[in-house]
């Protein structure tokens, strides 16, 4: 199932990374306890563009992985 960011979780709620330097090439995230129990991730350069939701064991062990 396709989304777009701003269905998920409001542009606020997103962050990115701080070693994502300025920001331009990376991921935001918005965490579950404001996308319904998901981890909402999408591309900083659209805003409004597609976007996923994963469930949080998996997001973690996505992290675990590629930290």
């Amino acid at each position: 199932m396709a989304f777009n960011a701003q269905g998920l979780a409001p542009e606020g709620d997103f962050i990115v990374s701080s070693y994502s330097g300025n920001g331009n090439n990376c991921i935001k995230m918005a965490g579950p306890t404001l996308t319904h129990g998901y981890v909402a991730v999408c591309d900083s350069k659209h805003d409004n563009g597609p976007a996923f939701a994963i469930q949080p064991k998996a997001w973690k062990a996505f992290i675990s992985f590629v930290a």
